[in-house]
């Protein structure tokens, strides 16, 4: 299998799972910075009330609401991140290599 597929499925895996994890702090911060400008801003626990609300009318997709294509981001993120190392990495043995290091 090349790098980049196995990059790929690497990445399929754990962008699910830092997403569950780090998705209730991010709906927090959408809600706190949304706000109508001309109305006081939303306190942390606000936004938590909120997000219990939407939990009540929505279940657990309250919180998880429009994160299928910030999955799809993570894993092409996380895939031409590594990619890249990889690439700069083998450059830079390469370029060892011929100053004799």
């Amino acid at each position: 299998m090349s790098s980049v597929a196995t990059g790929l499925i690497a990445s399929a895996v754990v962008s699910p799972i830092y997403v569950a994890v780090t998705n209730p702090l991010s709906r927090l911060e959408v809600i706190m910075q949304t706000s109508a400008i001309d109305k006081k801003s939303i306190s942390t626990m606000g936004a938590i009330k909120e997000m219990g609300r939407d939990m009540s009318a929505f279940g657990m997709r309250g919180i998880f609401r429009g994160q299928g294509i910030g999955i799809f981001k993570a894993v092409i993120s996380l895939t031409l991140f590594h990619e890249g190392r990889i690439f700069l990495t083998e450059r830079q043995i390469r370029l060892n290599e011929e100053a004799g290091l």
